[in-house]
């Protein structure tokens, strides 16, 4: 009995010809939680996930479906979560949406399937390349909008509407109303699409939008140019961990400390900005410069930080220095000695701290190629028993 429509993101993208959208949404006129227990049934799916907001998951093999009841929301201040009631019809759906672009929706019924829902003329915002907003109070009820907007803009190549540009430089401000979890899953959405980051970053600076996050974070054009090349092979977490730090070159430990209260990431990233702010120091040093330092002496500076936090600082580093920071990464981080803590007690260095100090001197000795080989290692070792 329910009316079901596909929505969002595969609508627009169908449009724009962009094929291979995995992200199935589908919206139900006349819906409720019983509804999706019986669309599972029918389909031998399962629903794995339910919300407040009278959504749900549906599970079917390795497809994934969100569904959810049509509805209106109502914000009861800027930035807060909305509450929600069923919608009598898909255009009033349609009208809670974001943006003109991801407010049609094509008809899965019987009767008329096939059909495209476009009240707010989306499709003829495709045509002309233009994110516009439904209404003046978009991103001041939603703040996450300002941010989706740089990623749409960035990701599909268009222009912001000049009265939608105006309505999001009046509501930057109430970014700060954002939840710490809201706002890094934003910034996270943008690393995560590494080709369009750049071009995202750059609207949200030009909109205030991050120094709204922190005053500290700031975008550099040059260090962005270089991301999706440094970490379009990296894993999620990795990418996210590069591009926190990032945008904390240059912070002061202080400002990191911030950051890190604002947004709250995961354990690898607060060290990632931390170490990002350590590292800023370190280059900016005229007593360490990165150039001059031998392997070994470079590699004592940068085993203690995060990966990430390294990956960050070759961004932004001219080329003498991000070379020696990539050589650091890809042959000295994770290099593996011949002889092991056993091998040198068997060869007569006492167990304890004398152990770990004799590996530190062999590590060194590889990383500067003055020992090679086992055997040379082995000489060493000896050299050390010696003494």
């Amino acid at each position: 009995g329910a009316e079901p429509y596909l929505v969002g993101g595969a609508v627009r993208d169908m449009l724009l010809g962009r094929a291979g959208n995995a992200d199935l949404d589908i919206s139900l006129v006349g819906a409720d939680m019983a509804t999706f227990d019986a669309i599972a049934s029918l389909t031998d799916g399962a629903v794995t996930k339910r919300s407040q907001f009278n959504t749900a998951r549906l599970a079917l093999g390795e497809m994934t479906i969100d569904l959810a009841m049509a509805r209106l929301e109502k914000y009861p201040s800027p930035g807060s979560l909305p509450t929600v009631r069923p919608a009598d019809s898909m255009r009033q759906d349609l009208a809670r949406r974001d943006f003109s672009i991801n407010a049609m929706a094509v008809s899965l019924s019987t009767k008329s399937w096939g059909e495209l829902l476009d009240p707010h003329e989306g499709r003829s915002d495709i045509g002309a390349g233009l994110i516009r907003a439904l209404h003046a109070a978009s991103f001041r009820d939603d703040p996450t909008r300002i941010f989706r907007a740089a990623r749409y803009a960035a990701r599909l190549d268009m222009t912001l509407e000049t009265e939608t540009l105006c309505w999001i430089l009046d509501s930057t401000r109430f970014i700060a109303r954002l939840s710490p979890e809201r706002v890094r899953n934003e910034l996270e959405l943008i690393f995560d699409e590494p080709e369009s980051a750049s071009a995202a970053m750059r609207l949200l600076d030009a909109w205030d939008a991050l120094s709204e996050i922190h005053p500290s974070l700031r975008y550099d054009a040059r260090v962005w140019a270089r991301f999706a090349s440094e970490t379009s092979e990296l894993g999620r977490q990795e990418r996210a961990g590069v591009g926190y730090a990032t945008l904390c070159l240059g912070a002061s430990d202080a400002d990191a400390i911030a950051v890190v209260a604002r947004l709250r990431p995961n354990a690898p990233s607060r060290r990632a900005i931390r170490d990002a702010a350590k590292l800023s120091r370190i280059a900016a040093s005229e007593t360490v410069k990165v150039s001059d330092r031998s392997n070994s002496e470079l590699a004592s500076l940068l085993d203690p930080l995060s990966e990430s936090a390294i990956r960050g600082a070759a961004l932004s580093s001219a080329d003498v220095a991000r070379r020696r920071f990539e050589e650091y990464l890809s042959r000295h981080r994770h290099l593996k000695l011949h002889l092991t803590g056993d091998d040198l007690i068997r060869m007569g260095i006492q167990r304890g701290p004398e152990v770990g100090r004799a590996l530190a001197r062999l590590r060194s000795a590889r990383i500067d190629g003055d020992a090679t080989t086992a055997e040379d290692e082995r000489a060493l070792a000896r050299r050390l028993t010696a003494n």
